[in-house]
């Protein structure tokens, strides 16, 4: 079963999004920002997370820039899910972008499409040693 980290300061979101992700499947870990996102990444190494652009103490791209200057997190899979585009970055800190509303199926299908190529990637690198 794939873990999915949910980061995002709206609670009216982040209950029913748990909720819906759980019912396909996944087991979904909540952060209220980033820096809880961030302790919480560490601890329980989720698969894949999905994270908001605009919190408090630490913003979805300052999350998404320490996840990937952190060796042991940098191949995490991240989809910022915002109501604002997030400013521009040279470097890819993301893997998908989607704008707030998301029908819920479009967000699934990019979770899954996303898990998959993570498995596809970890077993051709396994193949490769």
């Amino acid at each position: 079963m794939a873990t999915i980290l949910l980061v995002d300061d709206d609670a009216n979101l982040l209950r029913p999004l748990k909720l819906l992700l759980e019912r396909e499947g996944f087991r979904v870990l909540t952060a209220p920002d980033g820096e809880a996102a961030l302790a919480v990444a560490a601890i329980e190494h989720p698969n894949l997370v999905v994270t908001d652009w605009m919190m408090p103490r630490l913003d979805g791209v300052g999350m998404c820039r320490r996840l990937k200057d952190d060796a042991a997190m940098a191949d995490i899979p991240v989809v910022v899910l915002s109501a604002a585009l997030p400013p521009h970055s040279a470097e890819p800190l993301w893997d998908v972008l989607l704008m707030k509303p998301t029908p819920i199926d479009r967000l699934i299908k990019v979770i899954r499409t996303l898990l998959t190529e993570r498995a596809s990637n970890a077993l051709a690198h396994a193949r490769d040693r």
